[in-house]
């Protein structure tokens, strides 16, 4: 079988899922060829360079990657970025209606990816992996209405393309229910979970966390850790304000988050303008330090504003699991996450937006701290059992077949 892989980056630095995905389909046999543009954001010169240097490479016996398109970057603004991208969307259809394929498989970043799907599927059978969803997001970050003529017109081609692609899959069932509530039937829409890689991934224990002692993290006392997009849907202003009120009752309870993001330079004026020395933030870290990442806490921190979870899911959610941390969630109640972290005692989880609760339910982990590793095993297991890497990338590689093969599902 041959998959044309369709995304708008991919390198392994960065997009850790979407490396392994095609490089699972071509262990299972799959002939895949991936089409892509080149990454220039969130990696180091050093990466960003030797991609422009790859424009085709090799990655497995069975996995070949071709990047197309501008070698100027992805843009700095928002609009600059889509303009960018509905560049590279056409090169990359120009591309794949001449790459010979029994199916493609589509991912949704950039946005304009599923629109293209929709005309592929004259030329081979499509798969529209649907892991943010567009326009809501969009609407998110800038406060549009659907009201907007722009956001109506998104709306119609999101319409077109769910309608259009042979099948779709997306990575929650609350996400599902949000794409069947724009017009796609919902036996046309299939739930897999993103992954981890739980043969690899393992807690570390303090005293063998190189990482700490690299980034000169103290390894006494009790530790919150955030490891991830700093960005603009974490809702920080709730999070410093409950660590605000933590330190105030107790003092031996520390913050430590590390990563990137555009909400990144503006934490950290807060921390320096109002002297918040309990609160440490370090730079984002390699994929290939996960489990000493993921070991930090005692409890780890996944944070997502109050009625996102219908329309993303934090990936890291899974890997932490791998990892074998105790969990604190900051999801609507109603999501999967919660479910899972309820059901499976993994950790905490309240609603994002209330920093006295928030505040509260860490002061009650640090008094329950004995019970967080068993917490932590749970998660794990359940990892091992729901979302491993090769459990769930077969199940893309399943239904790639299904319709390659024209089985009606």
């Amino acid at each position: 079988m041959k998959i044309t892989f369709i995304t708008g980056h991919l390198c392994k630095e960065r997009h850790a899922l979407l490396n392994e995905l095609a490089l699972d389909l071509g262990e299972l046999g799959a002939k895949v060829t991936v089409l892509t543009g080149f990454p220039s954001r969130r990696i180091s010169e050093e990466v960003k360079n030797y991609y422009l240097d790859h424009p085709v490479e090799q990655i497995s016996e069975n996995v070949v990657v071709k990047r197309i398109g501008s070698r100027g970057g992805e843009g700095e603004g928002l609009f600059d970025r889509m303009i960018k991208y509905l560049q590279l969307t056409k090169e990359l259809y120009k591309e794949a209606k001449k790459t010979p394929t029994d199916a493609y498989y589509i991912y949704s970043s950039p946005p304009f990816l599923g629109w293209m799907g929709a005309k592929l599927a004259k030329y081979a059978p499509t798969l529209y992996n649907a892991q943010d969803l567009f326009p809501d997001t969009l609407m998110r970050i800038k406060g549009l209405k659907e009201s907007n003529p722009l956001i109506k017109y998104f709306r119609y081609r999101e319409r077109k393309a769910y309608q259009g692609n042979t099948r779709i899959v997306t990575i929650s069932e609350e996400m599902k229910e949000t794409i069947a509530s724009h017009g796609c039937p919902k036996d046309k829409i299939d739930v897999i979970y993103n992954w981890a890689d739980t043969e690899s991934l393992h807690h570390v224990d303090r005293k063998d966390n190189a990482l700490m002692s690299e980034l000169g993290i103290d390894k006494d006392g009790f530790i919150v850790s955030y490891a991830g997009d700093i960005g603009l849907f974490q809702g920080w202003p709730v999070i410093v304000d409950a660590a605000k009120k933590v330190h105030s009752q107790n003092s031996q309870i520390r913050f430590v988050i590390i990563g990137s993001g555009s909400y990144k330079q503006k934490l950290e004026q807060q921390i320096k303008d109002e002297n918040l020395d309990f609160i440490s933030v370090y730079p984002l870290q390699p994929a290939s330090r996960l489990s000493e990442i993921y070991s930090i806490g005692d409890l780890e921190l996944v944070s997502i504003e109050p009625g996102l979870s219908k329309m993303a899911l934090p990936s890291k959610t899974f890997v932490i699991m791998a990892t074998g941390s105790a969990l604190l969630s900051l999801v609507d109640q109603s999501s999967d996450i919660a479910r899972m972290i309820k059901e499976c005692d993994m950790g905490y989880t309240l609603e994002h937006g209330d920093a006295d609760a928030l505040a509260k339910t860490i002061l009650q982990a640090y008094e329950e701290r004995s019970l967080l590793a068993k917490k932590g095993e749970n998660a794990k297991a359940w990892s091992r059992i729901n979302s491993s890497r090769k459990t769930q990338t077969i199940k893309y590689y399943n239904i790639l077949s299904e319709i390659a093969h024209n089985v009606i599902k």
